[in-house]
């Protein structure tokens, strides 16, 4: 019954998400390019969401759902969040777009699968292993002081505006990035280590299956999650890219596994269950990734002008 549960919010999860349009790279590049906020607004309404569903979590059952792990920002923490910043540039979607661009039928994004895979493997060698440096470090509570309550206080906030837009403006995108927040720490709580990449890697790894096949039903029901939605807003329609954009995305996918091994986790983790769990070293390693992104756009942008 638990098992069925965790598969039916992994579906809930992507067809949310599918129907958000949430993308890091796409609200960078409308930030930096026409200068509007609103889609990283958006998706901290989702990190808002995931928040005050684990706040609910942990206040009135404590112990039955996980707490993220944190770990200490030290170089290896920017450098990993900058290298998967670079990625998610290259790849033209981070973890979450891509499961956008995958569900919209663009089937050139699977070559960022392959890129995943490629980025374990490379994980595995042994100078990368001791040359990098992650030391667990103790998690955010209300024994931290002001800043704590900032961030509790600033969820809660988003949480009230979104509300007010559902309320007013009955605001579909809204109402699917409150779904995808509650999904995601549901999923998070329950299994911390069911993400896509994270699966990759046991495959990768030759690790053995999870009890049930829990985790491996949940990464399918997410991706059907995704595509189901997008079907239904006739958004669905079998593409290819052209071998320029496949290799881009599996370079971008290689560098974001890279990156979400040593930071650990990707943009998604970070987003709906790192920051939310408030676990300080995701907001400095999710505006890490952002910068990196931020720059390699204006760049680029300058140059083709």
């Amino acid at each position: 019954m638990f098992s069925s549960a965790i598969i039916l919010f992994a579906f809930i999860l992507g067809f949310a998400l599918s129907r958000a349009s949430t993308c890091t790279v796409a609200a960078t590049k409308r930030l930096v390019l026409q200068r509007r906020i609103d889609w990283f607004l958006g998706i901290m309404v989702a990190v808002s969401w995931s928040a005050l569903t684990l706040f609910v979590l942990h206040s009135l059952l404590p112990g039955t759902a996980a707490r993220p792990d944190s770990y200490a920002m030290n170089a290896t923490l920017f450098a990993a969040s900058a290298v998967m910043g670079l990625g998610a540039w290259m790849n033209g979607g981070c973890f979450i777009g891509t499961i956008g661009h995958i569900s919209s039928g663009n089937l050139s994004y699977i070559a960022t699968f392959l890129g995943l895979a490629l980025s374990r493997l490379i994980g595995q060698w042994p100078p990368v292993t001791q040359a990098l440096d992650l030391r667990p470090v103790p998690r955010m509570s209300p024994d931290t002081g002001l800043l704590y309550w900032i961030i509790v206080g600033s969820f809660a906030a988003l949480v009230m505006w979104s509300i007010w837009r559902i309320y007013r403006r009955r605001q579909q995108a809204v109402i699917a990035l409150g779904v995808m927040g509650v999904a995601a720490a549901l999923l998070f709580a329950h299994r911390p280590d069911w993400s896509y990449e994270a699966l990759i890697g046991r495959f990768v790894q030759g690790q053995p299956v999870s009890q049930d096949l829990t985790i491996e039903l949940a990464v399918a029901a997410l991706f059907a999650g995704a595509i189901l939605s997008s079907a239904l807003n006739s958004r669905f329609r079998l593409s290819h890219a052209g071998l320029r954009t496949t290799i881009w995305c599996f370079l971008g996918g290689t560098l974001m596994g890279l990156g979400a091994l040593y930071v650990p986790g990707g943009n998604d983790t970070q987003l709906l269950w790192v920051m939310p769990g408030l676990a300080f070293h995701g907001f400095a390693a999710y505006l890490t990734m952002v910068a990196v992104v931020a720059m390699m756009i204006l760049l680029f942008h300058r140059k083709n002008r």
